[in-house]
């Protein structure tokens, strides 16, 4: 009888070393084929302009710069309507004045 229960002892070992490698075998894997589906789909790189030489060594003149346009003043009032006057008399509780 000994010997059959040292022999179970030693299967159940054999069997819990490899039943660990073949978990450690397959996460292995699956972080390898993972981490090759990454990088077989990586964006691709920007494409590279054409570097444009000075004016000066093509002796072309250079286009001339055209002048900002002005600012436009601020319109009066406010476009979209939102009175915050009327908001904060609403807010002191004071009655709702007729609007402008």
């Amino acid at each position: 009888m000994p010997s059959q229960v040292a022999f179970r002892v030693v299967c159940v070992r054999i069997l819990r070393s490899l039943l660990g490698g073949v978990l450690v075998l397959v996460s292995t894997a699956v972080v390898a084929f993972v981490s090759a589906d990454r990088l077989a789909h990586l964006a691709p790189a920007a494409p590279v302009r054409a570097a444009q030489a000075e004016p000066s060594a093509t002796g072309s003149l250079p286009a001339p710069v055209k002048a900002a346009p002005a600012a436009k003043p601020a319109a009066p009032g406010i476009p979209n309507g939102f009175d915050t006057e009327r908001l904060h008399a609403l807010m002191r509780g004071d009655p709702i004045l007729p609007g402008r």
